[in-house]
């Protein structure tokens, strides 16, 4: 069996070898100083999350640190991306016998999700199951 020359991709996917050569195309036709389109951009960030990161970067010739963050805020948007946010109704509080003051309870969670609760003049044992439940809850 004769030898074959390899190339510099050594044993890389057909997906890596094929989106090499779409971005060597690229950089062909390119005007100086234009940034690489977000589809080519999109595609090594799926092929980083199967072969690794520094694989992909290896085989494509881009820059490690540029696609790490793209990665990273990839994983962090497919979080928020594509669910509904989510409804809950509370069942009112009874209100106190001497009709009580009404309040506002906000509280933020870490993941940007926002509780605001309405509500009489209740203790902190009253909101703590509702609370409980709201920091619980990842949106």
């Amino acid at each position: 069996m004769a030898k074959t020359s390899t190339s510099s991709l050594g044993a890389a996917s057909a997906e890596l070898q094929m989106l090499a050569q779409r971005l060597k195309t690229w950089r062909a036709t390119r005007r100086p100083g234009q940034r690489i389109p977000e589809d080519l951009w999109q595609a090594a960030t799926d092929l980083a999350g199967i072969h690794g990161l520094s694989r992909t970067t290896t085989a494509l010739k881009l820059s490690y640190y540029a696609l790490r963050r793209r990665l990273q805020a990839g994983a962090a948007g497919d979080n928020r991306r594509g669910r509904p946010p989510v409804f809950v109704e509370v069942p009112s509080l009874p209100l106190p016998p001497d009709g009580g003051a009404r309040g506002t309870v906000e509280l933020v969670a870490a993941s940007g999700a926002r509780l605001i609760l309405r509500v009489p003049d209740v203790g902190p044992a009253g909101l703590l199951s509702v609370v409980e439940l709201f920091l619980r809850h990842r949106a």
